[in-house]
């Protein structure tokens, strides 16, 4: 940041966001000097927003209109201006309680539930995404009868990660024979990433065909299939439609852009990936989440990136990053209700998780 503003002009940037984040509507001159009571008049005020507009935080929808802030207002006003605070007793006791059958519930299901938590608390879009299934850690695996030449395969991470695939066999197995493949993968893959569990596969297969083993064999081959299948990270989303009264997405076009980008998880989980690399709470405006060369191959996202804040948090198991959650929403979100909603949903989840 290469300026810094004076308590006066702070003081009007500060009105100005803060009425925009409750009407976004153009703020003009007498407005805010009816906030301050009249201690500047709007001649004077409106020379500072013009100071402002100059340097890039402000800007003037049309002409005659008030000012509204920029992605470099908002991120000004984010960084120097923005007091944070805690959540009350009550907000706490709200978000608590809808995770209080948290234990019986599987790490999918308590993902699956942030999402719908942080949108029903934020009134935006609530978001939770996993990491890179390739570097989750193996826990246990077990092959299951459920017809004569088909088997269930149950995949288990020491993250809590639960996939289930089922097996085309060559011939029917019995439950000695599963329960010997079953012993086998779980000795040999034990605490192993999934990435590194396919690497030893393939150094399992010599040993195996040196000293041949026909039922060893298929339990690689059987683990090789599984873990083949289990790959990528996943994205919950829940409250898509509250960004369908927002002001900035009256326009279709962008509200359409917007919604097919939530719909199409890769360019989601693009953005997310930025964000997984802060190690706290962090705000991201406008297009600051994303490369800009991402833009060359999707230019129609743009517009609609634009106009999107992303407030995230990492999801944490035991130090360990699993992901990321967050909300998404409009660039005049209420970040004073929204920051402080995403920091405790994300020591919760730490809390249970662990």
């Amino acid at each position: 940041m290469d300026y810094e503003l004076n308590a006066r002009d702070r003081e009007i940037l500060e009105i100005l966001i803060s009425d925009y984040i409750a009407t976004a509507l153009p703020i003009g001159s007498k407005t805010i000097s009816k906030k301050q009571h009249g201690r500047y008049s709007a001649a004077t005020i409106r020379a500072i927003m013009a100071d402002l507009e100059k340097i890039g935080l402000l800007k003037q929808p049309y002409s005659s209109a008030g000012r509204i802030p920029t992605a470099k207002g908002v991120r000004y006003y984010v960084d120097s201006i923005l007091k944070s605070r805690e959540l009350s007793n009550e907000e706490k006791i709200e978000v608590s309680k809808r995770y209080a059958d948290a234990a019986d519930l599987s790490v999918d299901e308590i993902l699956n539930r942030t999402s719908k938590v942080l949108s029903a608390i934020s009134k935006y879009v609530g978001i939770v995404s996993t990491s890179n299934m390739d570097q989750v850690i193996f826990k246990q695996i077990q092959f299951l009868p459920l017809s004569s030449r088909r088997l269930l395969c149950i995949f288990i991470s020491q993250e809590g990660f639960v996939q289930n695939r089922i097996i085309e066999a060559d011939w029917e197995y019995t439950y000695c024979d599963l329960e010997k493949i079953n012993n086998y993968c779980n000795s040999v893959f034990l605490g192993l990433t999934l990435e590194e569990a396919r690497e030893k596969i393939i150094k399992e297969m010599e040993c195996i065909k040196r000293d041949y083993d026909l039922l060893l064999s298929r339990a690689l081959i059987f683990s090789k299939e599984v873990f083949q299948q289990i790959s990528g990270g996943g994205v919950v989303l829940d409250g898509e439609s509250h960004l369908i009264g927002e002001p900035e997405f009256s326009d279709t076009e962008r509200l359409k852009n917007l919604l097919i980008m939530l719909e199409e998880k890769k360019q989601l989980i693009h953005l997310l990936d930025r964000c997984r690399e802060a190690d706290k709470v962090n705000i991201f405006i406008g297009a600051e989440a994303i490369e800009q060369d991402f833009f060359k191959e999707n230019p129609e996202f743009l517009k609609a990136i634009e106009s999107l804040s992303v407030v995230s948090a990492p999801l944490k198991k035991g130090g360990r990053i699993l992901g990321t959650l967050g909300v998404i929403g409009p660039i005049r979100m209420d970040y004073s209700r929204v920051v402080p909603v995403v920091d405790f949903t994300a020591k919760i989840l730490e809390d249970i998780l662990s």
